[in-house]
C-alpha cells in the first residue's frame, strides 16, 4: 500500500546551497539560512491551502529537512516523523568538489556495468532503493522533505526513466522547496507535476 498522494519537496535553502560545494554526511547539522526559512514558510503555506485530508509529513534527519518538515507539519496541524532513508546521497571521494562538476565531470560518475554513483559513496540505484523502502505504507497523502539528488533517484525509479539520463537531463532537478506531486493509481505513480517551485515569491522572476 502507498500514499494515493504523494508530495515530494526539497528542503529550504542553506549557506551551503549557496557556495556550492558537496559536503555529504558531515551537512547533516547544516540550517536554514533567512531565505530558507522564507522558502519554507511559502511551501508550507501552499501545501496548507491545498486542504490535504488527513495529511502525514515526513522528512530526512538532516536538520535543514528537518527545519523545513516543522514548518509543513505546523502549517498542517500534525506530527513530523523523520524517515532515515530519505536522506541525501552520499558523495564519497566527491566530498569538497563544486557543484559544477556533477555536469563538468560527470562521465567520472558512470559505472562499468551501467548505472551512475559516487566513488567511494552511494550510486543513484542505492538511494533510489533506500528511498522507496522507506515510502509510507498509508494511503493518506504524504508529504516527504528530502534533498536534491535523492528526490531526481527516487523519482526517476518511480516514473521509470534511466537514472543517467534523470542525471544529464533538468525534468527533476528541484530547486529548493521545489514539490513535486505523483498519485499512486494501484499499479503505477503517475507525475502530477515535478518540481514545481510556483509557490515561491522569486519564482519567474
Amino acid at each position: 500500500m502507498f500514499p494515493a498522494r504523494l508530495f515530494l519537496v526539497r528542503h529550504g535553502q542553506t549557506a551551503s546551497n549557496v557556495s556550492q560545494i558537496l559536503r555529504g554526511p558531515s551537512s547533516a547539522d547544516d540550517p536554514l539560512d533567512a531565505v530558507g526559512e522564507a522558502q519554507a514558510r511559502a511551501v508550507a503555506s501552499h501545501l496548507a491551502a491545498l486542504n490535504l485530508p488527513r495529511p502525514r509529513v515526513y522528512a530526512s534527519p538532516y536538520l535543514r529537512a528537518r527545519q523545513t518538515g516543522e514548518a509543513i507539519a505546523a502549517a498542517l496541524g500534525v506530527p513530523l516523523t523523520l524517515l532515515d532513508g530519505v536522506r541525501e546521497i552520499d558523495p564519497g571521494d566527491w566530498v569538497g568538489r563544486p557543484y559544477s562538476d556533477l555536469r563538468t565531470f560527470s562521465h567520472e560518475l558512470l559505472h562499468p556495468a551501467g548505472g551512475l554513483g559516487f566513488p567511494g559513496g552511494e550510486s543513484l540505484a542505492d538511494v533510489a532503493a533506500r528511498f522507496r523502502a522507506a515510502l509510507p505504507a498509508h494511503p493518506e497523502p504524504a508529504v516527504i522533505v528530502s534533498h536534491g539528488a535523492a528526490l531526481t533517484a527516487l523519482l526517476a525509479a518511480l516514473l521509470g526513466v534511466d537514472h543517467r539520463e534523470a542525471w544529464a537531463g533538468s525534468r527533476f532537478a528541484h530547486a529548493n522547496t521545489a514539490v513535486s506531486e505523483l498519485e499512486w493509481d494501484g499499479e503505477r505513480w503517475r507525475a502530477v507535476r515535478l518540481a514545481d517551485a510556483s509557490h515561491l515569491p522569486t519564482a519567474g522572476a
